[in-house]
């Protein structure tokens, strides 16, 4: 099944965080530039910050069937004994409408970017892309750690909905379910291909 990355978009909200250069503030593009040389850090203990991510984009119709969450980080300039934070996965009515990871899995006692992603968690539901278009990821330090964020983000696997003419079965021998898009044009706003309905 096919799969689409949501990485932060904007902060929402924020604690002591700060990046590399000591500037105070979440810039998501330090989270965001699969570089390990650009981070965020929490500069007091146990801190909270609230990022919204990337809308789906072109996949309205689709079916939402998991997602995983996943980060790069270790402890912060080897304070403490390890990193650990917790995540909560949710939208703008609920921190967790889509569900939360304990800081079991997200710890790592590494002084060097370690990768984590956690154990897939199902949608449940009908969920609509305008409903995973307002996700929104939370993460707090915990334990009393200080932790470097290298990257953030969320891999959702979906299954694209039927879209385009009703009647259309393939188009240059492509079945029509493996085509999203003919020319530029998402399959969502074609209504007749070569005079197929």
């Amino acid at each position: 099944m096919p799969t689409v990355i949501l990485r932060p978009s904007s902060a929402i909200s924020g604690g002591s965080f700060k990046d590399e250069s000591n500037t105070a503030g979440i810039n998501v593009a330090k989270i965001n530039d699969s570089d390990n040389s650009t981070y965020l850090y929490n500069a007091s203990t146990n801190q909270t910050m609230t990022l919204a991510l990337d809308d789906t984009s072109g996949l309205s119709g689709a079916t939402f069937n998991n997602f995983v969450v996943t980060a790069v980080f270790q402890k912060h300039a080897g304070r403490g004994s390890d990193a650990t934070f917790e995540a909560k996965i949710g939208d703008s009515s609920s921190p967790t409408t889509f569900g939360s990871v304990t800081d079991n899995v997200f710890d790592t006692g590494n002084s060097s970017p370690t990768t984590i992603s956690a154990t897939a968690i199902n949608f449940g539901g009908s969920v609509s892309a305008n409903d995973v278009d307002d996700m929104r990821l939370s993460v707090t330090t915990t334990d009393g750690t200080q932790n470097r964020f290298f990257e953030l983000f969320i891999t959702i696997d979906y299954t694209a909905g039927s879209s385009g003419p009703t009647n259309l079965t393939s188009y240059n021998s492509i079945a029509k379910a493996s085509i999203t898009s003919i020319n530029g044009i998402t399959m969502t706003n074609i209504t007749t291909l070569n005079g197929i309905s």
